[in-house]
């Protein structure tokens, strides 16, 4: 039943503004809730935070870019010699040096217009000329008709197909392999091969309107390329193939003179790789380190409505900056990963294989961070990298493979099991790491295991949901009995202002009658 809430006219009292602060009273157990629950949810974003850079890291980063054998075992190869006749390109396979003596260019059949074609009508661009205008070309002004290019159907509109829509046709055509132009001042056409080599020789033309057009009914002039490798002939259909891992396009002609090419490993892109992987993990590092050493402000509670609505916005963002600070301080997840991440760089790895080192005085089947030139700084960096360029070439020159066996040493196996051995590389266990911390923060707070998004959704499945649905039970209960509460004072104080009412009337009628 509703309460009827009069003023105090009767008893000269504020009534609303009592029942306000009694109400504030009753309230603080209400505002301890919401508070603790403001706590939590920002605590979760917390943890959204830190797995969408623990996603960045190991998915973005460590798995799509810095494992791949391009950066980790880049190749290059460079040309001497006749350095126009031919440009190479190293894949990460590549072995071997080459001398390479162009004999034969690779050609792609054609066909091309013998004589100007005839055509009616006035019109001059050949383009917008109907082919059904064009003397023998089969095609009436009306109806359809098709005509084939290698065994392809090309379908033509009498009443509307031009030249230059038809040559459109054909070169849209992925199916029939060739290329169309035209002259539109002459008419004349020309038909290539899209492929080089003997075989592009087999394309056929069927139908009057090639006839018309002056063509052959199948393409010529198609040669393979010839080329001696290391004193070897080799034939190919395209100018551009591959041997040993190398790509090789043939541009000229070697006029005798030959091309010579060396494989070696791409240093630069090495150095470059490990530079990235190095920031990188400074980054992450630097993120972690600063969550869990965050000064928390435990004088700074999440605001009620009540006091928000008495600062303006900018002291209310100050102020809740100083309140979300620390919500990750001295967490274990947090700190867990970070010695996890620090003890997995300075561990040995284990190989398969001994390697040789220190200009080959040494054979060791372990290596570390420092045979590559990564140190870490001073207690004051927490764990931090740095990397001496200069070593780590040094390294390469004299081993090769040294940064992909220490780096990238078993990285391609299967990682159902998040627990790394000594046999993995770093790349390996830091992924490992980061996949055991998402499912503890999934399990924890229901952030995502694959997510970048900071909006990304939350799992109410998680601890830390479930620990929320009961606050808002709490909260909603406790918010109903407050509103009984605020119910019965006013019920209370509207009693009180009747009685007086009649109190009132009473005296007044009294003091009338006397």
């Amino acid at each position: 039943m509703a309460v009827t809430r009069i003023s105090g006219l009767a008893s000269g009292m504020d009534i609303d503004a009592m029942v306000k602060k009694l109400m504030q009273a009753e309230s603080q157990p209400l505002n301890k809730l919401n508070q603790n629950k403001q706590l939590m949810e920002w605590k979760r974003e917390g943890y959204r935070e830190t797995s969408v850079k623990l996603v960045t890291f190991a998915q973005n980063k460590i798995n799509d870019t810095f494992s791949k054998l391009t950066s980790l075992n880049a190749q290059k190869a460079s040309v001497s010699g006749n350095t126009s006749a031919v440009t190479v390109k190293a894949s990460t396979s590549a072995v071997g040096n080459m001398e390479i003596e162009v004999t034969q260019l690779a050609k792609a059949a054609s066909t091309k217009s013998s004589s100007v074609p005839t055509k009616g009508g006035s019109e001059n661009d050949w383009g917008k000329v109907l082919l059904s205008d064009i003397s023998g070309s089969g095609v009436a002004s009306s109806g359809t008709l098709n005509v084939q290019i290698n065994g392809v159907d090309i379908a033509i509109d009498g009443a509307t197909e031009t030249l230059d829509s038809f040559v459109k046709k054909i070169n849209a055509n992925t199916k029939a392999g060739v290329t169309a132009i035209y002259d539109s001042a002459t008419g004349n056409m020309s038909i290539s091969s899209k492929t080089t080599g003997v075989d592009s020789n087999s394309i056929t033309l069927n139908g009057d309107v090639f006839t018309a057009f002056k063509l052959n009914s199948q393409l010529s002039g198609g040669v393979d390329a010839k080329v001696k490798i290391n004193g070897l002939e080799v034939t190919k259909a395209s100018n551009s193939f591959n041997i040993n891992g190398v790509d090789i396009t043939l541009n000229t002609l070697s006029n005798g003179e030959t091309t010579r090419v060396a494989v070696t490993k791409d240093i630069d892109k090495i150095v470059e790789t490990v530079q990235s992987f190095v920031d990188s993990y400074n980054e992450l590092m630097s993120f972690l380190n600063g969550k869990v050493n965050e000064e928390r402000y435990s004088k700074y509670t999440p605001l009620t409505s009540d006091q928000k609505s008495d600062m303006s916005d900018d002291e209310v963002k100050l102020w809740e900056d100083k309140a979300k600070s620390g919500m990750l301080k001295r967490d274990s997840i947090l700190e867990g990963t970070i010695s996890q991440m620090r003890t997995a760089l300075v561990q040995t790895v284990k190989l398969d294989s001994p390697i040789t080192l220190e200009n080959g005085a040494k054979t060791t089947s372990e290596i570390n961070m420092t045979h590559i030139g990564i140190t870490t700084g001073t207690y004051e960096t927490k764990g931090k990298l740095i990397l001496d360029t200069d070593k780590l070439r040094a390294a390469l020159e004299e081993n090769p493979d040294i940064v992909s066996s220490y780096l990238g040493n078993n990285y391609s196996s299967s990682y159902l099991n998040n627990d790394y051995n000594s046999s993995d590389g770093v790349f390996s266990r830091l992924r490992k790491i980061s996949n055991k911390t998402l499912d503890s923060l999934a399990n924890t707070a229901g952030t995502s295991r694959v997510s970048t998004e900071l909006t990304a959704s939350f799992n109410v499945s998680s601890s830390m949901g479930e620990s929320l649905r009961l606050l808002d039970i709490r909260i909603s209960d406790f918010t109903a009995r407050l509103n009984m509460k605020e119910t019965n004072y006013f019920k209370k104080f509207t009693a009180m202002e009747t009685a007086i009412n009649k109190y009132n009337n009473t005296s007044s009628s009294l003091s009338s009658f006397m």
